[in-house]
């Protein structure tokens, strides 16, 4: 993937999310102005090495079948933990934020892969993380002027920086000869 992987999936998510609702979804911090006009946020709020893929190199098909798979040896694959989090209710109550959050839940969990589009033949799997209630804390605790509601953590692995360039691949052997030559070599001891 480019060096817009970030954005790209997270426009993914946002996307899918936002058809869900039937409604627009803010991406950006929870404390930002435009958080609270939108029924649902979602904020990147971790980017973490994927430590099983790092040296395993990005491969990915090209677009026609034939194509020869090209390998990034160099990529970086990443894990994007997201926040998804219910906007406060002018009415009062979170019963509607609790129920946007469902749908956001149910959009995620019915389709879990992020495929097509500006992806380019990659596949990026969506998952929900379990959070303490001391680990959710730290990440409320970066918006001290936001009141706490109710969120989920949605990962999304594995999401690929690949180098500017990859390396060219050598052309596939096709054909191989061999020879078989008598040969007498130097005589030992007069024989």
């Amino acid at each position: 993937m480019s060096s817009a992987g970030f954005r790209i999936v997270t426009e993914a998510i946002r996307d899918r999310i936002k058809a869900a609702l039937q409604d627009d979804v803010h991406v950006g911090p929870l404390d930002d102005l435009a958080a609270k006009d939108t029924r649902l946020v979602l904020f990147l709020y971790r980017v973490s090495v994927n430590a099983d893929l790092r040296n395993a190199g990005h491969r990915r098909v090209g677009a026609n079948p034939n194509a020869p798979i090209i390998l990034y040896e160099n990529a970086l694959p990443f894990d994007l933990h997201f926040l998804v989090s219910a906007s406060p209710s002018a009415e009062g109550t979170d019963l509607q934020g609790m129920e946007d959050l469902g749908l956001a839940i149910q959009a995620l969990n019915d389709q879990p892969d992020v495929v097509g589009g500006a992806l380019a033949g990659d596949v990026v799997r969506l998952s929900f993380e379990a959070m303490t209630t001391e680990e959710m804390g730290r990440i409320w605790a970066l918006f001290p002027a936001a009141n706490y509601r109710t969120s989920v953590v949605v990962l999304a692995t594995p999401v690929w920086i690949d180098p500017a360039q990859p390396k060219p691949t050598a052309a596939p052997v096709t054909d191989e000869t061999y020879a078989v030559t008598p040969s007498l070599g130097e005589p030992r001891n007069g024989y």
